[in-house]
């Protein structure tokens, strides 16, 4: 793992952004680690693209975010610098190719060029390196976008709905690719509306809802407030009798998954428990 596991890389303080007297953000606060991965999750309009816009340093706000040590308000170009980010729908010309848009990318970023080769193999592109754009499927595209953020090896990936045009397939290999990029130490935020997909992939939940958190959870704290409990009974046959049956047909313990509630299931859950607590505090 890279020295830096576990370091934060994003530090998120106080946050807020005001449109006149529309408040799109208020008081929002977090961190991301090296090593971690964290899911901005929330419905449109709740302010998931604007905490983006805030730590690119695209748009004014109040508060303080820093990017590996760099305030991005008094030092948002060389911030940028510090981050991959990853659109929703990468604006490539479907008339290039592959390995031309990095090498392309790799000259304007200043980045070794030597980094295209071993970055199309790690996403798996090197056999599709010639083919243009617009013959590669949507998946492809998606995992080029992703060599593209890696080019100048930044520590912080930013990651707009990445999956959010793929199929069932695609968005696996990518997120396969995220857990890889996790182990190296990067510090890794997404964006999502495809929540059951991010179980198990994500450390931690961050919920919007009109601008503010309302819920900041990390996956493990979740899962073991998830509660429940199945009792399989057939006609009264004991447990032990109920899997050496199984057993006898080739159904070992290993078959036997446990169920459990999905995220979405999990978050509202949680969601509502808080909500509960806060109303008993105010009584």
């Amino acid at each position: 793992m890279a020295s830096g596991i576990y370091r934060p890389h994003i530090m998120v303080n106080g946050l807020t952004k005001r449109y006149g007297r529309l408040r799109a953000l208020e008081d929002v606060s977090f961190t991301v680690k090296g090593g971690q991965i964290v899911a901005l999750l929330g419905p449109n309009g709740s302010g998931k693209t604007t905490t983006f816009k805030c730590i690119l340093g695209v748009t004014e706000f109040d508060g303080s975010v820093e990017v590996a040590g760099t305030a991005v308000r008094s030092q948002g170009k060389k911030a940028r610098h510090l981050i991959g980010y990853l659109p929703q729908t990468p604006a490539f010309d479907p008339s290039d190719t592959a390995d031309g848009v990095l090498q392309f990318l790799a000259d304007l970023k200043g980045a070794d060029p030597r980094r295209v080769d071993a970055l199309l193999d790690r996403v798996r592109l090197t056999d599709e390196r010639a083919m243009k754009i617009g013959e590669i499927s949507g998946g492809m595209r998606q995992r080029l976008a992703l060599a593209a953020a890696l080019l100048a090896d930044p520590p912080v990936l930013l990651l707009d709905e990445p999956t959010g045009n793929l199929d069932i397939e695609s968005r696996k290999q990518f997120h396969e690719l995220l857990a890889s990029l996790r182990q190296e130490g990067k510090a890794i935020l997404l964006s999502t509306h495809f929540i059951d997909s991010i179980h198990g992939l994500a450390d931690e939940f961050i919920v919007l809802e009109h601008g503010r958190v309302v819920l900041d959870a990390l996956a493990d704290e979740l899962g073991n407030k998830s509660g429940r409990r199945y009792v399989v009974n057939l006609n009264g046959t004991a447990p032990t009798a109920f899997l050496s049956a199984l057993s006898d047909i080739g159904v070992g313990p290993e078959r036997v998954a446990a169920a459990e509630a999905d995220l979405e299931e999990l978050l509202a859950r949680e969601l509502a428990s808080r909500h509960g607590n806060e109303q008993e505090t105010q009584q």
